[in-house]
């Protein structure tokens, strides 16, 4: 698999539960009694969602619970007073720094208002879950503003703040019309996180918005019949297997850190220690490397001048199936504070085979560095998908969802074809498709320019080896003669985000494989793919959709074309 750096009113008459795959219908327990008062209802949700400041807690408010609103007074940190749910990495007059990865447009989020902030107030109506947005979108605006805490189709009253660079932040103040599909969240801090925009709308709901957003982008691609059901996960929590956390001060005594994950467009920390969509296994691991931090007197990083801190945070991957973990230490330089005595406990945790360190001499947006270095246990982690083992190394990618995973495989393998002469595994990584569809192909090439992964391949040929198999070491578009020259049968293409390179497109239509199956993060960037596949003569004879990451706008589609 490649590497990765991410309801209208009118639904369609293929509506309704029978339209999602291993997903058992838990959200009912999840939803709110439909019955409880409209005010308790509106109110609730305004306290909750128009302070963004809430300390968080470990358990979810009290349906009914009246909470005073805050004067936002922060301490040193600029955290709230009343708790460390908040943590500051950069002086407060400093303007913030840019967290998403699609900076083209002014984004929307729950800050702070200042004093200089231009601001206005108006009801909007919720626009529908569009695939590959960062969250919901507000309809009737000139430009895009997106917000949390919000459902698709509800009618909200928003507070837009005019800030520095023509930034604009959007507070939900509330909810005028509220969704049917709108449930109590598992996670108490998304309102401030971010990370899981439609974490309120119940997971049924967000597949079958997912299935109508999917079929607006192939409008004149394909026939709808042709695009099948998007197959969701059996739980909407708890799937994460990896997690990548910065890490900030809380004060300024040694080992006195916090983990977590970055508000919303903003550098302040907020403690997500607790994050429902991550493993437990993950989570167990992370509370025991902080304790181990702590009591190590290890201290975070920041971008202040002058500052002594050497943790930018810490990255964990683990195996459910093989309770195996990779943990990666993220820090300023090789020398690390506390030294093998440090590394040697981390190593000793349970379930931990392997202590990586990488280093990036500034602390940015981006944590990792350019390299690995293993500092204890194994070079390797062992990771198992569809019935094999792979021994991965960081850096090579691997999918962050286990049962999605499994689901991915299952819907590739269900599209190609039974048998076949040759195989051409274009993106293919460290050669999932490849190793795990052996039995059908006579001959295979891999084709992939991560130097990580294709090292681990290569281990794996060398140790093990498949016979037939080749690996192809370079940029897809510059290699993609070598990796066809031997006329495969059948084409696999698992592109990053941004899609193949037009060079990519043009050598395969010169090619003219029988079958193409691309696998696509990107929705945007497949439709306008397809679009030249299919103005090259191929057809779009079959599309299907895995929901990896619930709670977001992501969608992997898997689609076959044919000439």
């Amino acid at each position: 698999m490649a590497k990765r750096r991410q309801e209208p009113s009118n639904p369609g008459p293929n509506s309704g539960p029978k339209r999602f795959e291993g997903y058992a219908d838990q959200q009912k327990s999840q939803a709110e009694p439909t019955t409880r008062p409209s005010d308790e209802v509106e109110t609730d949700v305004e306290l909750r969602l128009a302070n963004p400041n809430r300390v968080a807690t470990n358990s979810a408010p009290s349906p009914t619970a009246r909470r005073p609103a805050t004067s936002g007074k922060t301490d040193w940190r600029g955290a709230p007073r009343a708790g460390r749910a908040l943590h500051k990495t950069e002086p407060q007059e400093e303007p913030t720094a840019d967290r998403s990865e699609d900076q083209d447009e002014p984004v929307a989020g729950r800050g702070r208002r200042r004093d200089s902030d231009k601001s206005r107030s108006f009801v909007a109506r919720v626009a529908p879950l569009e695939i590959g947005d960062g969250g919901c979108v507000l309809q009737g605006w000139e430009g895009r503003l997106s917000l949390s805490g919000a459902v698709p189709g509800e009618r909200v009253n928003v507070e837009v703040f005019e800030r520095d660079r023509g930034y604009r932040q959007v507070n939900l103040l509330e909810i005028v019309e509220r969704s049917p599909d709108r449930v109590r969240p598992p996670c108490v801090i998304t309102e401030l996180c971010g990370g899981c925009a439609f974490q309120e709308m119940a997971y049924t709901a967000q597949l079958e918005a997912k299935h109508v957003s999917l079929l607006q982008h192939l409008d004149g691609l394909c026939d709808p019949s042709q695009v099948g059901p998007v197959r969701g996960l059996t739980r909407s929590t708890g799937y994460r297997t990896r997690l990548l956390m910065p890490a900030a001060p809380r004060s300024t005594r040694p080992g006195d850190i916090e983990l977590g994950f970055y508000r919303q467009h903003t550098n302040e920390l907020i403690a997500a220690t607790g994050c429902p969509v991550q493993h437990p296994l993950t989570l167990a691991v992370l509370a025991m490397v902080h304790q181990v931090l702590r009591a190590s007197n290890m201290q975070a990083s920041t971008t202040r001048r002058g500052d002594n801190g050497w943790l930018h945070g810490v990255s964990i991957r683990v195996d459910p199936a093989g309770e195996s973990t990779e943990l990666v230490l993220i820090g300023r330089t090789h020398k690390v504070p506390g030294g093998e005595v440090l590394v040697e406990r981390l190593a000793s945790l349970p379930t931990v085979n392997g202590v990586h360190l990488t280093t990036n001499p500034e602390r940015s947006s981006y944590l990792y560095g350019e390299d690995f270095s293993p500092l204890a246990g194994s070079k390797r982690t062992i990771f198992h998908l569809g019935g094999e083992t792979f021994h991965l190394s960081p850096g090579s990618f691997f999918q962050t969802s286990a049962e999605g995973a499994e689901k991915l495989v299952s819907t590739v393998l269900e599209l190609l074809p039974e048998a076949f002469d040759c195989l051409a595994d274009l993106y293919g990584g460290v050669g999932v498709f490849a190793r795990l569809t052996r039995h059908r192909w006579r001959r295979a090439v891999v084709a992939e320019s991560n130097p990580r992964a294709v090292e681990d391949l290569r281990h794996f040929l060398k140790h093990v080896g498949l016979k037939g198999l080749h690996v192809v070491n370079g940029r897809v578009e510059e290699t993609l003669e070598h990796s066809l020259k031997h006329r495969p049968d059948v084409v696999l293409l698992d592109p990053p985000r941004g899609g193949c390179a037009p060079q990519a497109i043009q050598g395969l239509l010169e090619h003219d494989a029988p079958v193409l199956l691309y696998v696509a993060c990107g929705l945007k960037s497949f439709v306008r793919d397809a679009a030249l596949l299919i103005e090259g003569g191929y057809l779009l004879v079959r599309v299907e959709s895995v929901d990896m990451f619930p709670h977001t706008s992501h969608l992997e589609v898997v689609a076959r074309f044919e000439r």
